[in-house]
């Protein structure tokens, strides 16, 4: 099962586009290959992950990269189903999970949550609403808080006094950092999406 993110960015008319567009490139190429995402309309983006296992990685990726901006943010919906890429160009392509990212994006503003998922299963309405109980932490995340997180993502193995040198702290405040921003939370709802997906997607599960 294939799994597309279509999103936007929240505050984008509040900051000059070079703010953000380079950091959703940046992201987007880490989980998606050449064609197969696109930014459109100068704040808005699709990707056909390459590893749907992390398809939640790279949206929580992508919000604390924003985050470390003041005024900035993301709004992301997680299509699961088919993809058929026409003329190697995710533009033109077609496919369930393409529509339904499309679609619950459409409506991410009325649902007052800023990450949802679409599978088509009645699984979603679990993972869903997990997601919205870590929004509560993950959307007071400051912007220090913010780049703690995106410095974890982009370095997975780094130890916390090597953390604190990236971010120019002691190793005790990066550590502290951590801790205020639910890193280790973070990761448990990151491996929860990870068996969402599998049990979604080995079609055992109605």
């Amino acid at each position: 099962m294939e799994v597309v993110l279509a999103g936007d960015i929240i505050g984008s008319q509040r900051n000059q586009p070079k703010t953000y567009l380079k950091t959703i490139e940046e992201v987007l190429k880490r989980y998606s290959s050449p064609n197969r995402f696109l930014i459109y309309r100068g704040d808005s983006f699709q990707a056909w992950m390459d590893h749907p296992e992390l398809a939640l990685h790279c949206a929580i990726e992508l919000k604390a990269a924003l985050k470390r901006t003041a005024l900035l943010d993301v709004r992301i919906a997680i299509g699961l189903g088919s993809v058929t890429m026409i003329d190697n160009n995710i533009a033109k392509s077609t496919g369930s999970a393409l529509t339904k990212s499309g679609e619950l994006l459409d409506i991410l503003k009325s649902k007052d949550q800023e990450v949802m998922i679409d599978g088509g299963k009645h699984l979603d309405v679990y993972m869903n609403s997990l997601l919205k109980m870590a929004l509560l932490f993950m959307n007071e995340w400051t912007q220090n808080g913010a780049s703690t997180v995106y410095e974890m993502f982009k370095t997975p193995y780094i130890t916390q006094a090597e953390l604190g040198k990236k971010l120019g702290v002691q190793q005790a405040t990066a550590s502290r950092r951590l801790d205020r921003a639910h890193w280790q939370e973070t990761q448990e709802v990151l491996n929860v999406f990870k068996q969402y997906y599998k049990d979604v997607s080995d079609g055992s599960i109605d």
